[in-house]
């Protein structure tokens, strides 16, 4: 798996899994409760992590959300 992005904003994560989960990619995301609970921008950022074979389509829809200045 490779890091697709990082993000300090659960709305944004919560935006990018739907549109993941629409398209049937598989992820896993690290560090969703430490951001809740200490949210500290580049420390406890939430990683959003995809399949090698995903990732193209993946970032299409960071892209398409317009999250791509959040990478």
């Amino acid at each position: 798996m490779q890091t697709l992005i990082r993000l300090n904003n659960t709305i944004s994560l919560q935006a990018l899994s739907d549109a993941l989960d629409d398209r049937g990619i598989l992820y896993r995301v690290d560090n969703a409760g430490m951001n809740a609970l200490m949210p500290l921008p580049d420390i406890m950022d939430m990683r959003v992590f995809v399949d090698d074979e995903d990732m193209p389509a993946a970032l299409q829809i960071v892209r398409d959300l317009g999250m791509e200045d959040e990478r």
